[in-house]
């Protein structure tokens, strides 16, 4: 949403302040990186299309390997872990992974929330059974894994999927920093006297796109 957000206000910015034929082609760049470039005969507006057409191929790609991991790791619980059919929320998933059971065995998740319970409540049998039926998962949800061996398995093939969660983000950032270069490059070339700056920056660990247009 955010994205949208950004690329309207740029749109709105375009067409105000730096005259319509100007703005025209900058919209068209903003939507379609390349375009206006091609247009005035700059050769690398090919290259800026091209790279969206692969940002936009990789996306696709990553969100399909992401399912089809997500789905292989649901299929692999299936038969290592006992579970039954049906849609679970992103929390038992996880357990799954990290418990070689649900139940208070050994290594169990019941097991951990129950002794979570005792150090929390240590004089106060009510508010431990409290606490254990908020917390615990009932019968119909335990699983059991076949082996250590198995659930490690089961392990990295969801953090492979986690991972091709994190690299569509990127593509989605890629994407929007390709049209936003693509806008400027409009304005830059274009003879704007007050050409705008786009820079890029890392925040506490977070990649920073800073924009700045003097009047």
């Amino acid at each position: 949403m955010r994205k949208y957000i950004l690329l309207a206000l740029m749109l709105v910015i375009g067409l105000s302040l730096f005259g319509q034929n100007r703005g025209v082609k900058f919209a068209k760049s903003l939507a379609m990186p390349g375009i206006s470039q091609i247009s005035d005969g700059k050769s690398y507006g090919y290259a800026m299309l091209a790279s969206e057409a692969a940002i936009i191929g990789s996306m696709i790609f990553l969100n399909n390997e992401e399912k089809l991991r997500y789905q292989e790791a649901y299929d692999y619980a299936l038969k290592y872990a006992n579970i039954a059919p049906g849609k679970y929320p992103e929390t038992y998933l996880r357990d799954l992974g990290r418990y070689n059971s649900g139940g208070f065995d050994a290594d169990g998740y019941n097991s951990r929330i129950l002794k979570d319970a005792i150090n929390l409540y240590p004089h106060d049998p009510e508010q431990q059974q409290a606490y254990i039926n908020q917390n615990a998962y009932s019968e119909e949800l335990f699983w059991a894994w076949d082996s250590p061996a198995n659930r490690a398995r089961y392990g990295s093939i969801r953090k492979s999927a986690h991972n091709l969660r994190d690299y569509g983000k990127l593509a989605i950032g890629v994407l929007l920093v390709n049209h936003l270069v693509s806008g400027i490059d409009v304005l830059r070339y274009s003879g704007q006297e007050n050409r705008p700056q786009l820079s890029l920056g890392i925040k506490d660990n977070n990649p920073i796109l800073n924009l700045s247009i003097k009047f």
